[in-house]
C-alpha cells in the first residue's frame, strides 16, 4: 500500500471511532484526499472537523429525539380519543340492543298468555262439541231403536 492509502485508511478509521457513519466517514476522506497535500490541515484541525460533524449529529438527534416524542404524545391522544369514542359507541349500541331485546321478551310473553288463552277458550269450544255430538250419537241409536220398533 502507498503512504498516501495507508493514511487515507487511518483517517476513515478515526473518523468511525470518532462516532461518524460510515457514508459520513468515506465522504469526508474523499474530500481530505482530494484537497492539495501542502500539510497545511494538522492532526487538530482534522479534530476540530470532526467535532462539529459530531455536534451537527447530536444536535440533529436531540431534534429528531423530541419530534419523535411529540409525534408520539399525539398519536397516544389520537389513540386514547378514538378509543373512547368507540366504548362510547359500543356502550351506546348495547344499551339500544339490550332494551330492543327487553322490548322482545315482554311482547314474547304476552302473545305466550295471548295463545295460551285463545287455546284454552277452543278447549272448552271443542269440550262442548263433543258432549253435542255424544248426545246426538245417542239420539241417533234411540231413532233407530224407535224406526226398528
Amino acid at each position: 500500500m502507498t503512504l498516501a492509502m495507508m493514511n487515507t485508511h487511518k483517517a476513515f478509521k478515526a473518523l468511525q471511532l470518532a462516532g461518524v457513519s460510515d457514508q459520513q466517514a468515506e465522504a469526508m476522506v474523499e474530500i481530505f484526499t482530494e484537497m492539495p497535500q501542502d500539510n497545511a490541515l494538522s492532526r487538530a484541525d482534522l479534530m476540530k472537523a470532526g467535532e462539529g460533524i459530531t455536534g451537527s449529529i447530536k444536535e440533529l438527534d436531540v431534534r429528531l429525539t423530541g419530534d419523535i416524542r411529540e409525534l408520539d404524545i399525539r398519536l397516544t391522544g389520537a389513540i386514547k380519543e378514538l378509543d373512547k369514542r368507540l366504548s362510547g359507541a359500543i356502550k351506546e349500541l348495547d344499551d339500544r340492543l339490550s332494551a330492543a331485546i327487553r322490548e322482545l321478551e315482554v311482547r314474547l310473553t304476552n302473545l305466550d298468555v295471548r295463545l295460551s288463552s285463545e287455546i284454552k277458550a277452543v278447549d272448552v269450544r271443542l269440550t262442548r262439541v263433543e258432549a253435542r255430538l255424544d248426545r246426538i250419537e245417542k239420539d241417533i241409536e234411540v231413532i233407530k231403536a224407535d224406526v226398528s220398533a
